[in-house]
């Protein structure tokens, strides 16, 4: 995201507003918080990450349009990164759910199913592509050598 304003100071004061909208907000079933704030580790570079799962019936771009709306306003900040976690990417997703701090839990089966999901995806996923990228280093390793060699 690139950086046109600070973060309010008052941020850490101004977070139970958003956690109480998100928690009010019909169509938002379990909501993160990620990055630097999560981790109380503020910058002059740090944003607010927030991620979202919607309920099913959910309009996803019009949802997050208004929604990333109220919480510009909430927070008084343009320098939101809202996150829409039923449409997000594998890695994204299992960085965000390792580094979390949950918002709003609105159906904990749902958050817990959901993040065991993503994560044991996630754990294939990287094996796979581990796996894969050890083949073509050692083969572009082997043929460069060859190359070479000639």
């Amino acid at each position: 995201m690139i950086k046109f304003d600070r973060l309010p100071e008052n941020i850490n004061k101004l977070l139970p507003k958003a956690k109480e909208y998100l928690n009010t907000h019909p169509k938002v079933v379990f909501a993160y918080l990620f990055g630097s704030i999560a981790k109380d580790k503020l910058s002059p570079l740090s944003d607010v990450d927030i991620a979202i799962y919607l309920s099913e019936e959910s309009d996803i771009a019009q949802e997050k349009m208004e929604t990333l709306g109220k919480l510009m306003e909430l927070l008084e900040t343009d320098e939101i990164d809202l996150i829409i976690l039923n449409t997000a990417s594998l890695p994204l997703a299992a960085r965000i759910i390792e580094n979390k701090v949950i918002l709003v839990d609105k159906k904990p089966f749902l958050r817990h199913t959901f993040e065991s999901l993503i994560l044991r995806e996630y754990f294939d996923f990287s094996r796979k592509e581990m796996d894969i990228l050890e083949r073509r280093y050692i083969v572009d390793r082997q043929t460069s050598h060859t190359k070479k060699i000639k």
